[in-house]
């Protein structure tokens, strides 16, 4: 049989020059939130507090193909949003802890019929939120009202089980005291802590992220540290209290 022509990538878009604005949207957990930070090894998952802007980004591009059912507005949305700012303010305090879970997988393929399940093990960082998580992006105007309806139906950030809803969604500009901020290589004067997240590009590319045709070692993902205005009140050897930095606060 022919090989299958692998589809070419398209030609990059830049989003359409105009006024834009603020929307923030506030998020709370029924129980845990986990997100692996980019590079780490699956089997110990070390976990930010907060999703990174592209799982944000991405989490928007997964629920406009999900309630439309078109994969075309999901293109759409990913090629509209792929370089806007996005901030995430963790609530004021939140517990880490560590846990041991062991995972149950179907075979792959090539094992053939009536191949046992997969079982595997290992150790993944997860948060209970005290509060809401809240979520700033800054989209253009003319479809602001599209991506606040997308940003009230987002389910999920980061593992599926990590489900959440959405109670508000309002124009609103962040405090940018309580965002994430690169990391200069310094100290920070205000100490904070420091977790590597991942965000997309001019160049990224819808197609690199097709679970079933897709590469996302070619989504050409921007991968940088960045300091969250978060502090470690107490910890034990599993387990850490965090509590959110204040403008004015200091270590």
């Amino acid at each position: 049989m022919p090989r299958r022509a692998r589809s070419q990538p398209q030609a990059v878009t830049q989003p359409s020059a105009g006024p834009t604005t603020w929307l923030r949207a506030d998020y709370e957990f029924p129980s845990t939130f986990s997100y692996r930070m980019p590079d780490v090894s699956a089997q110990f998952a070390i976990g930010s507090p907060v999703p990174s802007p592209a799982a944000v980004k991405l989490a928007l591009v997964d629920t406009a193909i999900r309630w439309s059912g078109d994969v075309k507005k999901g293109r759409r949305i990913f090629d509209l949003i792929k370089t806007a700012k996005v901030c995430v303010v963790p609530p004021p305090r939140m517990v880490r802890f560590r846990a041991f879970i062991k995972r149950l997988k179907p075979p792959h393929s090539s094992a053939g019929p009536g191949a046992p399940t997969v079982e595997s093990t290992g150790v993944r960082d997860y948060f209970l939120l005290d509060g809401h998580l809240s979520v700033f992006i800054e989209v253009p105007q003319s479809d602001a009202g599209y991506i606040a309806r997308l940003l009230q139906r987002i389910r999920r950030f980061g593992t599926s089980d990590s489900i959440c809803w959405c109670s508000a969604v309002r124009e609103e500009a962040p405090n940018q005291t309580l965002c994430p901020q690169r990391f200069s290589g310094s100290p920070p004067t205000r100490g904070g802590l420091v977790v590597r997240l991942s965000d997309l590009t001019v160049k990224s590319q819808f197609d690199e992220f097709n679970p079933f045709a897709g590469n996302v070692r070619r989504a050409n993902l921007e991968k940088e540290l960045y300091v969250l205005p978060l502090r470690i009140r107490r910890s034990g050897e599993t387990w850490a209290l965090l509590e959110i930095l204040e403008p004015s606060a200091k270590c």
